[in-house]
């Protein structure tokens, strides 16, 4: 039996910002080392609450110091 999306992020906590297509993102969060940025890791502007590229790079910063949030 397969588990369900949320299912498998239950121990992190899980972006609520809005996709380009309307649906809740559901992206892992993370928190950057360096400047407390929070938010998700997603390719440049594919969630209002993105805070990461996919290179976890900080947008606010520039740093590469990317934590999972739990």
């Amino acid at each position: 039996m397969a588990l369900a999306y949320d299912q498998l992020k239950t121990e992190l906590s899980l972006c609520t910002g809005t996709r380009k297509a309307g649906q809740q993102c559901n992206g892992s969060v993370y928190v950057c080392g360096e400047c407390g940025a929070r938010g998700c890791k997603q390719n440049q502007g594919t969630c209002t609450e993105q805070a990461f590229d996919v290179l976890d790079r900080c947008l606010k910063c520039g740093a590469h110091t990317m934590q999972p949030v739990g």
